[in-house]
């Protein structure tokens, strides 16, 4: 058998196991598409060895590293059902060497950039040429709404009114679920968050709360809407919203602000002022060594920790 007949056998596995959601599975296909098969679609699999798949994922690594990262992820998973049907005695993925990725320092907002930011765009959205495009008035909300929850995109355009308690003391959002954009589907919202512990309700502070309840008495919304629709009152795109923020950043020096690094800057701020810990509860993750890894910004000044060094000195 051959990988490409191997690998129609395991997507149609995994579709119908439950286990794998929509967008993983079109990752999926789409890293076998387009990294895998062109190389080893017609190569048995007496031929797939552990030298020719480190061989592959080296290749593919010198320029795309995080593709490779995937490979490797899809390959473990085809092999894997051979293992499972005794047509291999073991996967021979596993013995492969190890994929560095790049690492990069953690990029976040301090206050005093934020308040730059929001003038940067309030003077966008003031903007005679864009005050007539669609949601093109709400980019300062949604703002408000990153900072304050520390939300994915897809999670922040999933909010409904429903979700929100603004009677609560301090007022609530509930996060409870994410937009998903799948092929063939097009874009709907999706009614439970990207993992288990994303499912959350935050706390709003008195500047978030406020942009709400200035939102509520001019849209007089129903549970069921959502808190920032489309143009036409659906639930609205991630890709729309990136393309219309990348515009609103055009030229102003804050080019490299995606609505992610609200996110670090919200997880970097709780641990400054509170803890790791913190910061991984309001971001949703399980635990804090992804938050500690991935989305605190290093201090660049030390603690003080003079007193303590002051017993080195002379008496």
């Amino acid at each position: 058998m051959r990988l490409s007949e191997l690998s129609t056998l395991w997507f149609d596995e995994i579709e119908n196991n439950g286990r794998a959601g929509r967008r993983t599975i079109d990752g999926y296909k789409d890293t076998y598409n387009r990294a895998i098969a062109p190389a080893l679609a017609g190569v048995r699999l007496n031929e797939m060895t552990t030298g020719r798949l480190d061989r592959f994922l080296k290749n593919v690594a010198l320029d795309h590293a995080t593709t490779a990262r995937h490979a490797k992820i899809v390959l473990t998973g085809i092999l894997g059902l051979a293992v499972r049907q005794d047509a291999l005695r073991s996967n021979p993925i596993r013995d492969v060497g190890a994929i560095k990725l790049a690492t990069k320092d953690v990029r976040a907002l301090s206050p005093i950039e934020v308040k730059k930011l929001r003038t940067i765009v309030r003077k966008w959205q003031d903007d005679p040429d864009h005050q007539g495009r669609p949601r093109a008035s709400d980019l300062i909300d949604v703002l408000d709404i990153f900072l304050a929850t520390g939300a994915r995109i897809g999670e922040v355009l999933a909010i409904r009114w429903q979700d929100i308690d603004l009677n609560a003391k301090p007022p609530t959002i509930t996060i409870s679920g994410t937009v998903v954009m799948e092929k063939g589907r097009g874009t709907y919202r999706q009614d439970h968050p990207k993992t288990k512990a994303g499912f959350r309700t935050v706390k709003l502070p008195p500047f978030a709360t406020k942009t709400l309840l200035r939102k509520q008495g001019s849209e007089h919304p129903k549970p069921e809407d959502m808190l920032f629709p489309s143009s036409t009152g659906t639930v609205r795109s991630p890709h729309n919203f990136r393309r219309q923020w990348r515009d609103a950043r055009s030229g102003s020096g804050f080019e490299w602000v995606t609505p992610h690094v609200f996110r670090k800057s919200v997880a970097t701020l709780i641990d400054r002022e509170y803890s790791s810990k913190q910061a991984a509860a309001q971001l949703g993750h399980s635990g804090p060594g992804i938050t500690e890894k991935h989305y605190i910004a290093k201090a660049s000044e030390t603690p003080d920790v003079t007193d303590a060094l002051e017993q080195f000195g002379e008496e």
